[in-house]
């Protein structure tokens, strides 16, 4: 029997299954537990960067190491963080980080230009440290005193991307030249910085229509989530990933944290709109006190911003994530600015 289809023991439970998980097969790898599952094996993360990077034959990743959530600290006047999703190092030197990414915003590109800049970073002291460089004569070292590493940022995004076309799922950001692009050379001018950028939605192929490890793994991610068995398409490293994310093999934790996850926009609007109800309420009960209706308005907004950081305040205490918390945070904002209307 093949690996794929030797079914792990069931985990003993002292919960049942959350009502939002019953009847789904699989964790819906768009979010972030369940992602983090599906590629918590350094078979399935080369499998995966062999086909998104295209490496074939001796290219191919020999030895990698990965963890989850890397943060990663500047520090400056102002000390600032971002935390990778999945931070990897393969053993030719090359530094990747892995993003998932369910909904886009204002200031998605700029997010995906300063994460790069701190994985450059990292990925330069860590090649400083390295005992290959350190090994180097004093002399050697200074001259390759600006060397950078080669560094990619994969970002699967569960949203349309610029400028991408039907059945276009797939793109690659780089930095080019324009007289050269005018002249018509297309290749980059720096070949050791790339981002990878992925629209799920984009991907629409049939299980029939896959025809390699980037299909079948986007197949995965763009299906998990739909309630149904999933084929493995012949490979041992894709069934082992679907084993580690049934539903029947996780156990109270993990479900415990999928279903923090699947916190949906819907869910909070509606903690915020329910915070903003409660908080309007109080302010018009203030107001009713007051004679003039300029005190009428004054205590609907207060309500309405107690309301909000009321919202907020119950999202933390559900333990969800920050990602959630940002877009809460930017959705209260918006509320925040509407002129609000005679009740």
């Amino acid at each position: 029997m093949s690996k794929n289809k030797q079914k792990k023991t069931k985990p003993i439970r002292k919960k049942p299954i959350p009502e939002s998980l019953q009847g789904q097969v699989y964790l819906d790898p768009k979010y972030d537990t369940g992602f983090k599952e599906l590629f918590d094996s350094e078979d399935a993360l080369k499998d995966f960067l062999d086909g998104v990077l295209q490496l074939e034959g001796n290219d191919r990743i020999k030895r990698l190491s990965f963890t989850f959530d890397k943060t990663i600290t500047i520090r400056s006047a102002r000390s600032k963080k971002v935390i990778l999703d999945i931070f990897a190092t393969t053993g030719t030197g090359r530094f990747i980080d892995i993003e998932m990414q369910r909904a886009g915003h204002d200031f998605f590109i700029d997010r995906v230009i300063l994460y790069k800049a701190f994985l450059i970073i990292k990925g330069k002291q860590e090649m400083e440290r390295s005992k290959e460089f350190l090994a180097l004569s004093k002399d050697v070292r200074e001259n390759k005193r600006y060397e950078l590493p080669e560094v990619v940022s994969i970002w699967i995004c569960d949203f349309d991307l610029p400028e991408a076309k039907e059945g276009e799922y797939i793109d690659e950001w780089s930095l080019y030249s324009r007289n050269a692009l005018k002249n018509g050379n297309t290749a980059p001018v720096f070949t050791k910085n790339k981002y990878i950028m992925i629209s799920l939605p984009k991907f629409k192929k049939s299980a029939g229509e896959v025809k390699d490890s980037v299909d079948a793994w986007l197949y995965l991610l763009n299906h998990a989530g739909d309630g149904k068995e999933l084929p493995d398409f012949g490979k041992d490293v894709l069934g082992e990933a679907l084993e580690r994310i049934r539903v029947d093999n996780a156990d109270d934790e993990l479900l415990a944290r999928q279903e923090r996850d699947m916190m949906t926009r819907e869910e909070i609007d509606t903690i915020i709109a329910s915070g903003i109800r409660r908080g309007v309420d109080e302010g018009l009960a203030k107001a009713r006190e007051q004679v003039r209706e300029e005190a009428r308005d004054e205590g609907r907004a207060e309500g309405r911003a107690e309301g909000r950081a009321e919202g907020i305040d119950i999202l933390e205490s559900l333990g969800v994530s920050s990602d959630l918390i940002e877009k809460a945070r930017k959705i209260a904002a918006e509320k925040a600015t509407e002129t609000p209307s005679k009740l």
